[in-house]
């Protein structure tokens, strides 16, 4: 009998802190009774066995598509939870018949989940294997082998075959793991509710394990008295790990790093990593993830691995819970605490986010994820992930499936029924327990399709390509079920029939396809794990045959490619599992093309190393920046992203005067600044200075060197900074350290007047045309009080080193500045000044005289708000000016914004307790929200909890209904209505002209900007570097700048270099870049909050 221990109370805490119309349509849904297929799998609630008991209750069943009878048409297997699974055979024009009683598969039930089709013993037929999980009773979880008789039986023979795990299973791939020319077996199983937490107070127990919750390899041995395989456990020996946390919901199958040997990732539920099991080739795996990838899904359900982008990489998807609307949001958010998330890394978890991640593969071992970049991050509560080319334009599209049949993790639920049904202990009443299910929301959603529009995007096309019907789907598979050429879809509903939908793109479209098939040896007939690239003119097409795709589903092992327009393929090559190649040439499309691998009459090599990148990239560990470990969230409850961690900078010249540069690296509160002198071997000497050891309580904002006194030296200005201190505290004023040569700095206290300015940045130049240099230091945080407008401040020299403060009033208060540069705009010889910073605009100060007038207007002419972070001045198109590089916070966010729906920031200490009360809005679906869920903004101001009482009165609210009109009347307010980084073209008089920069410039925020020629053309190129990762839980990390270098045509244009190619892989915080000589050759210096600096050298 199917029966587990309560779920509810641990499921309480996890949740609360957590967790035939239509037919001219794309995909028109076809009717049951015109189908034939009426599969429903069907749930039934029980006082022994529900959600309440075992959690995965409501996942749903999968679907496996093959032709089990080689007729050439695909047929159908749905598993069913509390139902039999059924078979469909294709008949064709889509009409199916139910054989599944006299197949004998219906013989063996249980609660069904994953399902593959797969020629197991190599006789050339089809076999099915399917997933067990649930009951209690272990026999009834026996996974279960049908063997094809060859005459429409099957016979099951799991036990025999070695393939009768009694874990928890959600899914497994066959596939070729050790290239012995066999088919050998990943299985996926899952834990139990009593895991889903405790990660915290227990992380000891990853190491633990339970075998019915492990993760399984099984190797293909071939039995001689038995004629067929029977499959080992190699588990163990061949590296794969899993524990009692371990929730194995998806399963991909693909070369993830391009070296021959197919790859393993694991998508887990809850508080445990995925795994991303790398093939070593010598019959062992390594768990690569952290190494890999930056973050990933935290409930991670189903995924998909394909080359989405067609750049020859395999990327890969995984889905989550986070819906699309802000009601829905707001409805399943509780309270952030950050530092819970911390403690789980710092316990051996990683950094996961709940919402769909893109990975986009950067072909050097490591991943950018820009799911939100791309539009496909937010699907609500989703099962399956299929990459495919729906309308055969070429380019890949994007089905997900969605729903949850009663939705536990509504905070209202929570809160008020779940909490009464918990006092009133109704787990003790059998009646009471349905009652209380019935209340739970129901959670009905339209599963998503996205058309890929190329340029790492996606746009939604459920209505235009007619998939909008309302249901709980789970387990998806695509196939051609008609054979013209474009890719039919199958998906398996929970309480609802079964979706089938019809394929019109070869009805509608000039757009041309290409199948392939393939004949592999006798033990993997199917030839699974072989691989296609298609070349038309000057694209690629790749894909993988390895069926196992999105949630508890597989495919048929034929592949079937979109090649848009192109009326002739160039060549086809072919690369079988074991390295043996093929090429045809000029062939012809709309066929099908068989590929035998007897004809392989070649040996495919994998360049696995780019033999001379651009960058070498090497850690200077004697230069190292340690920070504080500070919560900016304890502070201000509502901040956006943290404000402390704004180091380290750089400065750099030639101290003494040696023909050599040498750097500084700016302090924390951890350590002194630190003076390093460059050696003549290349190397780099530390200078102790008494001066920067006396001054180590001081956070470093900004440095620059310049000659303050006149004596031929370069001194050193250092503008202080820190948000987690008093706005009033000395450790915020400017400083100058006077040169005394041989790399010695004596702290100058007379010399500059006191003022206290948490800084972002200051720069120097002569300002009133006296032949000094003169200091703009920009103020980048009120500390403790974001975001009011700090304080800037124009210093004057009088050429012997002291300064006085001549700040006009419209720089006085210019905005949360970030960064600046002067620039002589108008011919005067004199420098006007640019400055941006975080909700911005681009200021233009021209200058006067020594005097400045704000000139913005003349000059910008572009929606120019922004979150900026860095400017560099170079001449990007060769016209003999200098242009502008703006780096901004980028695309790949929850925030869309642009001049009608910009970000909004209201300020005010709203409920008169003496703190600022930042409140940040932004559109979804046209009406501008607050940010933050309904526990953290009545943390912030708790007045409002007796407004909202309930999550409901706060989920659909907006700004004007947290406040009255009084209220927002003197509340300050800021806007940001442009994300991108791009370029300012100089065009004189007519001012700049806005350029936005190719999509990879948008991955992440903005904080280096190094300009130089790279390649020797002759042309300025850009290398970008930054991201953030002291964020808010809600948005994420921004890591997906691994060093992003865009070559230059000298005419304004500029193309992305892979990173395999540039050899740049920055995994860190960059807050600073310097291009500097070592010896003769060209530099760049990266600087990294909390690790050693990044020395790129330049190979040319």
């Amino acid at each position: 009998m199917l029966t587990h221990k309560s779920l509810f109370p641990l499921m309480l805490i996890f949740l609360v802190c957590g967790c035939h119309s239509g037919s001219n349509k794309l995909l028109a849904k076809l009717d049951a009774d015109e189908t034939g297929i009426h599969f429903n799998n069907q749930l039934f609630t029980e006082s022994s066995f529900n959600i309440l008991n075992y959690i995965y209750f409501y996942n749903g069943g999968g679907v496996a598509i093959g032709d089990i009878n080689n007729d050439g048409l695909p047929d159908i297997l749905f598993t069913g939870n509390m139902v039999k699974n059924r078979l469909y055979l294709n008949k064709g024009n889509f009409k199916f018949e139910d054989i599944t009683d006299k197949s004998g598969i219906a013989a063996m039930q249980g609660w069904c989940t994953g399902a593959t089709m797969v020629d197991v013993n190599g006789d050339g037929k089809l076999d099915i294997y399917i997933c067990r999980s649930a009951d209690i009773n272990s026999k009834m979880r026996r996974n279960l082998l049908f063997i094809n008789n060859g005459d429409l039986t099957f016979t099951e023979k799991a036990q025999e075959y070695g393939l009768d795990n009694t874990g928890y299973s959600t899914q497994a791939a066959f596939f070729d793991y050790d290239k012995d020319g066999d088919l050998d077996m990943f299985l996926i199983n899952h834990s139990l509710h009593e895991y889903t937490t405790g990660a915290i107070e227990n992380p000891e127990l990853r190491n633990k394990s339970i075998p019915e919750f492990e993760c399984k390899l099984y190797r293909n041995d071939w039995n001689e008295q038995l004629k067929h395989p029977v499959f080992t456990d190699v588990s163990k020996q061949a590296g794969i790990t899993s524990n009692v946390y371990t929730f194995g919901l998806g399963l991909a199958i693909s070369d993830l790093n391009n070296d021959g040997w197919p790859d393993v990732y694991v998508s887990n539920d809850f508080n445990e990593p995925d795994y991303l099991f790398m093939n070593n080739g010598n019959g062992t795996f390594t768990d690569k993830l952290n190494k890999s990838m930056d973050h990933v899904s935290l409930y991670s359900m189903g995924s998909d691995a394909a080359d989405y982008n067609n750049d020859g990489l395999i990327d890969l998807f995984t889905l989550d819970m986070l819906p699309e609307d802000n009601y829905t949001q707001k409805m399943h958010s509780g309270a952030e605490n950050y530092n819970k998330f911390q403690l789980l890394f710092n316990r051996g978890f990683y950094y996961q986010y709940s919402r769909n991640m893109l990975q986009k593969n950067n072909g050097d071992g490591t991943f950018s994820e820009i799911g939100q970049l791309a539009g496909v991050s937010n699907t609500d509560w989703s099962w399956s992930a299929l990459f495919t080319d729906f309308d055969n334009d070429g380019k890949k599209d994007l089905l997900v499936t969605n729903g949850y049949v009663k939705d536990y993790t509504d905070m209202d639920f929570l809160q008020f029924s779940a909490d009464k049904a918990s006092k009133a202990n109704i787990l003790n009443k059998e009646e009471a327990v349905k009652t209380f299910i019935e209340k739970m929301p129901e959670n009905k959603q339209h599963s998503y399709v996205f058309k890929n529009v190329g340029n790492d995007s996606f746009v939604k096309y459920n209505m235009q390509w007619g998939l909008n019907q309302t249901t709980v789907s789970a387990g998806a598979a695509f196939a051609d079920l008609d054979n013209d050429g474009d890719m039919d879809v199958v998906i398996n509903n929970t309480n609802d029939i079964a979706s089938i939908y019809r394929n019109n793109a070869n009805k509608n479209s000039e757009n041309h396809y290409l199948k392939v098939k393939f004949v592999g040896n006798s033990l993997n007939k199917n030839g699974i794990g072989a691989k296609v690239k298609l070349y038309c003119a000057n694209e690629v097409f790749y894909q993988e045959n390895f069926p196992v795709r999105g949630f508890q589903s597989s495919t048929e092992p034929i592949l079937n490619f979109g090649i848009g327009t192109h009326s002739i393929i160039d060549s086809i090559l072919v690369i079988w599992p074991n390295d043996s190649a093929q090429i045809i040439k000029n062939v012809k499309p709309n066929q099908t093309i068989t590929f035998q691998l007897r004809q392989a009459n070649t040996l495919y090599h994998y360049n696995l190393k780019n033999p001379k990148p651009i960058f070498t990239q090497n850690a200077l560990s004697q230069m190292q920046y340690r920070d504080e470990d500070v919560n900016d969230f304890s502070i201000q409850t509502l901040l956006p992203n943290f404000l402390s961690h704004q180091g380290p900078c750089m400065a750099t010249a030639d101290v003494n005067n040696d023909g050599l540069t040498d750097v500084y690296l700016g302090s924390s509160k951890l350590q002194p600044g630190q003076l390093f002198l460059q050696m003549k071997n290349g190397s780099f000497q530390k200078i102790v200075n008494p001066d920067f050891l006396k001054d180590k309580y001081y956070v470093d904002a900004s440095a620059v060197f310049f000659d303050a006194n006149g004596d031929g030296l370069p001194d050193l200005f250092v503008a202080s900074g820190g948000y987690d201190i008093n706005e009033n505290d000395t450790l915020l004023e400017s400083r100058l350290y006077l040169n005394k040569g041989n790399g010695k700095f004596i702290r100058s206290y007379q010399s500059i007047p006191k003022n206290k300015i948490s800084a972002g940045v200051v720069k120097v130049a002569d300002i009133d045309g006296d032949g000094d240099l003169d200091v703009f230091i920009g103020g980048r945080v009120t500390p403790r009080n974001y975001p009011l407008t700090p304080s800037s401040a124009i210093l004057i020299n009088d050429g012997k080193g002291h300064f006085t403060d001549a700040t006009p009033a419209m720089l006085r208060k210019v905005g949360m500045v970030t960064d600046a540069a002067f620039l002589d705009l108008n011919g005067d010889k004199l420098p006007d000044l640019i400055v941006v910073g975080e909700f911005m605009p681009v200021k233009v100060f021209i200058n006067q005289k020594g005097s400045f007038v704000d000139s913005s207007n003349n000059y910008i002419h572009f929606p120019n708000n922004g979150w900026w972070n860095r400017i560099a001045l170079a001449d990007l198109d060769k016209d003999g000016d200098m242009d502008i590089v703006l780096g901004n916070y980028g695309l790949n966010t929850q925030f869309k914004v642009n001049e009608k729906e910009p970000m909004e920031l209201y300020y005010k200490d709203f409920d008169g307790n003496g703190s600022i009360d930042p409140i940040l809005c932004y559109y979804i679906n046209g009406v501008s929200y607050p940010a933050f869920s309904k526990d953290d903004i009545t943390e912030q101001i708790p007045s409002l909890k007796n407004k909202f009482l309930q999550y409901h009165d706060y989920a659909n609210a907006t700004i004007f209904d947290l406040f009255t009109k009084t209220q927002l009347n003197d509340a300050g307010k800021l806007v940001c209505n442009n994300l991108t980084t791009g370029y300012l073209e100089n065009k004189g008089k007519a001012g700049f002209e806005w350029h936005v920069l190719p999509t990879e410039a948008q991955y992440a925020p903005i904080f280096g900007i190094n300009v130089l020629d790279v390649n020797g053309d002759g042309n300025n190129d850009i290398l970008l570097t930054g991201n953030n990762t002291y964020t808010r839980i809600k948005f994420g990390r921004y890591d997906a700048n691994h060093g992003v270098l865009l070559l230059g045509n000298g005419k304004g244009a500029f193309k992305y270099v892979p990173q395999y190619s540039s050899g740049l892989n920055i995994r860190s915080n960059v807050r600073s870049a310097t291009s500097i000589n070592i010896g003769m050759q060209s530099h760049i210096l990266v600087a990294s909050n909390d690790t050693s600096v990044i020395d790129l050298k330049l190979n040319r």
